[in-house]
């Protein structure tokens, strides 16, 4: 009877310890959930309030604010327009300020200036995790992430230009009460 009894709790101490067990569906999940909520992105500064642009010299970045503006991001308030003296270019005088369009996209602001999210990184769908499992409550898990522009993408030079997406590690930590969780 005492080995009825002892191979019973065996089998069921196997099946409690299975559940503290890793998969790759249940890694993928976690990282799913945690980049959901801590969204992975690039971004830029940008300048804002009283700007001098030149026309012939910044060029790029006035096309820039100008699409910015007719997707309602931005609102441009132009003061003056005046020909520099003895030069073939002419000064913008403008007044940039977002609007509430922005506000999904700005992670901190200033008085003058913003920092803006100019592409941000989703869990690559129908793709393998790479999972390696350092000890018995610590894992590594490796990630394709596709990058996806933001409409703030024109006034930032893009940081990785020849690839559509990066890869990244996330450590996963076991703990008893919780289960298995993203370590930040």
């Amino acid at each position: 009877m005492r080995k009825i009894a002892l191979s019973f709790l065996v089998v069921l101490g196997l099946f409690a310890c299975s559940s503290d067990a890793l998969s790759v569906k249940k890694a993928t999940s976690l990282i799913n959930d945690f980049v959901g909520q801590h969204p992975v992105y690039e971004s830029t500064s940008m300048h804002l309030g009283e700007r001098k642009l030149r026309f012939k010299k910044d060029s790029e970045e006035i096309e820039a604010l100008k699409e910015l503006e007719s997707h309602g991001l931005l609102a441009l308030q132009t003061n003056e327009v005046r020909k520099r003296f003895m030069s073939k270019d002419s000064i913008w005088n403008v007044r940039v300020s977002l609007t509430a369009l922005a506000s999904d996209y700005v992670l901190d602001q200033r008085k003058n200036k913003a920092e803006v999210k100019t592409y941000l990184y989703k869990v690559q769908e129908q793709s393998e995790v790479a999972l390696k499992l350092n000890s018995k409550n610590k894992a590594t898990a490796k990630v394709k992430l596709i990058k996806r522009p933001t409409p703030f993408a024109v006034i930032a030079k893009d940081k990785n230009p020849h690839a559509e997406f990066m890869t990244k590690d996330f450590t996963l930590k076991f703990d008893k009460e919780i289960g298995w969780y993203v370590h930040k």
